[in-house]
């Protein structure tokens, strides 16, 4: 069975629109059950990760049978040894870029440093860890599959000019709506820079699995890093932090 390009791209749409909604039935179902804010919480996003690993296994099914692929994906794909090694290399160019483009809009465009939105959902994912399914497997399939393989692919195919013009347009534009997604402006130049490695590494390899795993491995690091060891980052923070004033008073001193 094959499908035409644009019954996928509106069945990503829709499906990635219903797993972003889902979670709000069972707050209606459950709100007059007694049930505590917790227990609803958990059931809501056991709907909603349950909808996104269908989706995704429905998605890739469909993906995978396109009968009228981009240019992008009539490209001779890379070999498989190279496309693990950009996998790889592919989270830590993500991490290293949010850490730069981190920097960039607190120091220089004074943003603040932390996203309202991923401080959120750490939060929820501390006291319901089905979240973690979403955040690291699920979320990142379904993410670059509407923003990298459909929104970034649509532009960069569409457009008839230089490789590199069209990569530009095609990342501002995919990066810009992956950042109101998240209803995040203050740190678009984060999805941005996030954007170019994603789809960079999407236009290296012509295959889509190299910025989803990219995705996925940065996002864990989030996750390890604000749930599973979070008293520890802090307690080597406030270390380095009383380090740092240390050195800065003798410093002082000395030329006082």
């Amino acid at each position: 069975m094959q499908f035409n390009r644009l019954t996928v791209n509106i069945a990503t749409l829709l499906l990635f629109a219903v797993v972003q909604t889902i979670a709000i039935i069972p707050n209606s179902l459950y709100a007059d059950s007694g049930l505590s804010k917790i227990t609803r919480l958990e059931i809501s996003l056991t709907w909603m990760s349950a909808s996104a690993i269908i989706a995704v296994l429905l998605l890739w099914f469909m993906n995978s049978n396109i009968k009228n692929p981009t240019r992008l994906e009539k490209q001779t794909k890379e070999p498989w040894v190279y496309v693990i090694f950009w996998c790889i290399a592919g989270i830590f160019l993500a991490m290293f870029g949010q850490i730069i483009a981190a920097l960039i809009n607190t120091y220089i465009l004074n943003q603040p440093m932390e996203s309202g939105n991923t401080q959120n959902l750490m939060k929820i994912a501390q006291q319901s860890h089905i979240l973690i399914i979403y955040i690291v497997l699920a979320g990142p399939i379904l993410e670059e599959l509407i923003f990298r393989k459909l929104i970034f692919g649509e532009i960069y195919n569409m457009i008839k000019a230089p490789k590199w013009l069209s990569f530009i347009i095609a990342v501002l534009v995919s990066s810009f709506v992956f950042s109101l997604a998240h209803s995040d402006p203050e740190h678009t130049l984060i999805y941005v820079v996030m954007g170019t490695v994603f789809s960079g590494l999407y236009v290296l390899t012509k295959r889509i699995i190299v910025p989803i795993v990219a995705h996925m491995g940065m996002n864990g690091i989030v996750v390890l890093g604000q749930i599973v060891f979070k008293d520890q980052l802090n307690d080597q923070i406030e270390k380095q932090s009383q380090v740092s004033n240390l050195i800065y008073q003798t410093f002082i001193n000395m030329y006082s």
